[in-house]
């Protein structure tokens, strides 16, 4: 009987050691981040401007670097390209995901589902695609995740990937990519937009990245 007793004791200490070492055991990436190689224009098509966040935004996000910015198309569609990167995804400084923070800032959901898209080389990724609305307009939003594991659509996906990397001592850094498009009441083409804008600059902001 004390032997029955003794085995489940020997787990939970044995579980408890091994997730203490995985929490302050981490491996850093090798390299950083480089949202530079993002071109603010691009063939007279495009063309940007950055808008850093605030802090007040940066402290509730704690990434370790981001982009936010503003592109407006030659027949003046307005897209936002927001980037952020997170050297770890440990000690509280885990990506938020766009379900939890747009109904605090006044954003409605109506529609959020799973898009297949198809980058320059040829191969196809299942990315977010979300409409929501405010008091004022209704927004397109195109949204994924990319670790060292690839691309990610969901948030059990990207917990899934933390813990993965964790017990493998790999780093755990993660990037959210975000894309929003006024929809002009007109999702059709704000979607065909919207994936012009993806394949013009999806391999700039892959080249960005430290993966």
């Amino acid at each position: 009987m004390k032997k029955l007793l003794l085995l489940p004791i020997f787990l939970i200490v044995l579980g408890g050691m091994v997730g203490n070492a995985l929490r302050f055991t981490e491996r850093k990436p090798d390299k950083m981040t480089d949202f530079s190689k993002i071109p603010l224009v691009i063939n007279e098509k495009y063309f940007g401007r950055e808008y850093p966040i605030n802090e007040l935004t940066s402290e509730v996000l704690k990434a370790t670097k981001t982009t936010n910015r503003v592109y407006t198309s030659s027949d003046e569609i307005t897209f936002q390209l927001f980037i952020a990167y997170f050297e770890s995804q440990k000690y509280g400084s885990q990506i938020h995901s766009p379900k939890q923070c747009l109904p605090g800032s006044g954003w409605n959901i109506e529609t959020i589902k799973p898009f297949e898209i198809t980058v320059p080389d040829g191969s196809k990724k299942t990315i977010n695609y979300s409409v929501i609305r405010d008091q004022f307009e209704q927004v397109l939003m195109l949204y994924w995740y990319e670790t060292r594991s690839g691309s990610i659509r969901g948030e059990y996906g990207l917990k899934f990937d933390l813990i993965k990397n964790s017990i493998l001592l790999n780093p755990t850094d993660a990037v959210i990519i975000r894309l929003t498009i006024d929809t002009g009441n007109d999702l059709d083409l704000a979607t065909k937009q919207g994936l012009e804008f993806i394949d013009r600059f999806y391999p700039y902001i892959m080249e960005s990245l430290p993966f």
